[in-house]
């Protein structure tokens, strides 16, 4: 399968999936996390692979793009020191979590830590529907810097865990 039809299908996978979960209320990631899970049940898409430039250059602007225009800059900068112990500090202890939980479910470290990176700035941002409006301000300014802390977790799990492969 070509890298630009695997784009097509993913961002058909994502609007569905948005779609799903507001019209049944459940929160979109967990919706878009089954979704993915089985659309790597279809045999053409476990051959494909997509470059992780793709990535960096089309879905993660995407993901950002909202909450950069939803998020007032005025507030980040009055609570910048709360955004950024949040951003680092809690998206490493969910990722830390998240790996002892698959590794205690029997998975290696390294891909309980890519798991766990791969998971965190999601898990992280799903909680600001249920508190007060400054916290969600926080969260939300955190959510612009968190998918750069996971990034690096992510970066460093795949290296040590192909790295441990070879």
């Amino acid at each position: 399968m070509l890298a630009l039809e695997l784009v097509v299908v993913l961002g058909v996978a994502v609007l569905v999936g948005n779609a799903v979960g507001q019209r049944f209320r459940i929160a979109p990631p967990v919706v878009l996390l089954i979704v993915g899970a089985l659309l790597g049940f279809v045999p053409a898409l476990r051959e494909a692979h997509l470059p992780p430039e793709v990535v960096l250059l089309l879905f993660l602007p995407v993901l950002l793009y909202w909450e950069s225009l939803t998020t007032s800059l005025r507030e980040i900068r009055s609570n910048l020191r709360g955004i950024v112990l949040l951003s680092t500090t809690l998206v490493i202890a969910t990722a830390g979590a998240v790996a002892a939980v698959a590794h205690a479910l029997g998975l290696g470290w390294g891909p309980a830590w890519v798991l766990g990176a791969a998971v965190a700035p999601t898990a992280v941002g799903v909680l600001a529907k249920t508190l007060p409006r400054r916290n969600v301000t926080l969260l939300r300014a955190e959510s612009l810097v968190n998918d750069g802390t996971a990034l690096v977790i992510y970066g460093l799990a795949v290296g040590i865990t192909s790295a441990r492969s070879t």
